[in-house]
């Protein structure tokens, strides 16, 4: 393990907090990949708080961690066409 990393491979790791499992809301694995089309999108410089500011434009809302699964996959759906037009 400590090869590879040296290599600069990172091992796989959950960059956000888990708000648990809530009916209704968005899942853990919808809010990780909503983070890391954000970060691809922005090449690495977008930040949670701009994150959040986007989602407040969006969908009204404040945070993250209020976000329900509708419109966890509305801003995924949201998010993949703005990636590839950044690309």
């Amino acid at each position: 393990m400590g090869f590879s990393e040296w290599l600069g491979f990172a091992p796989l790791e959950a960059k956000g907090p888990n708000y648990g499992e809530r009916p209704g809301m968005a899942s853990f694995a919808q809010l990780e990949l909503i983070r890391t089309i954000w970060r691809e999108y922005t090449h690495g410089t977008g930040t949670e708080a701009s994150l959040c500011k986007w989602l407040e434009r969006s969908f009204k809302i404040t945070s993250l961690r209020f976000l329900t699964m509708t419109d966890a996959r509305k801003a995924i759906t949201a998010l993949k066409p703005m990636k590839s037009r950044a690309a």
